[in-house]
């Protein structure tokens, strides 16, 4: 492997050690062993042990806010806007279980020596995303005017972030397949 694509080793590696064995148990030096370099490089590039927890966490975090951007990006109906946000949303969960769990435990950190990160901001910018969407399907008729759109956001959030805890337990095979199901759930409910 060339030296370009050293750094995207390290966050992978990283990724994959500080998901499954955690903050505190993970050293600098397995670290350094897994990706194959030595400690001085792993230094040189992310300082140290806090500083590449942290920027692992939020290369993961922009990685999603990216994937929820461009699905809610203008083009088609507003339900096809969020399949499309709980497709890819899923779709990201199932394919990088690493980073989803990752992330789940920094939400809930189980360790005093886990450096902290504001993992609510993540879950408010996707809220703010979606309230423009809830506010588009509005306007255009596609969401009832008088649906709660907070409440509506978090429910259909919840859905989608459900399929996410899901995948990472193996049961997401066809991401489209979840996402279809949760749309047509958010849209016609579940009563007879």
């Amino acid at each position: 492997m060339g030296e370009e694509d050293l750094p995207d080793r390290i966050v992978r590696e990283a990724t994959r050690l500080f998901a499954h064995k955690g903050y505190g148990s993970t050293s600098v030096r397995e670290l350094a062993e897994a990706v194959g370099v030595t400690k001085p490089t792993l230094y040189y590039h992310f300082g140290n042990k806090e500083s590449l927890f942290l920027k692992v966490v939020h290369y993961h975090i922009d990685r999603i806010e990216e994937i929820v951007r461009d699905a809610v990006a203008p083009g088609g109906t507003v339900r096809e806007q969020l399949a499309r946000f709980a497709r890819e949303y899923i779709r990201e969960a199932a394919n990088n279980q690493d980073a989803l769990r990752l992330l789940l435990t920094v939400q809930q950190p189980t360790e005093r020596e886990q450096p902290s990160v504001d993992i609510m901001s993540l879950h408010l910018r996707k809220i703010a995303v979606l309230q423009d969407v809830f506010a588009a399907g509005v306007s255009a008729g596609e969401i009832r005017a008088d649906l709660d759109p907070h409440g509506g956001i978090l429910a259909f959030i919840g859905m989608v972030n459900l399929a996410c805890v899901a995948a990472l337990h193996g049961d997401c095979t066809r991401p489209e397949d979840h996402a279809a199901t949760i749309i047509d759930i958010f849209y016609r409910g579940v009563g007879a």
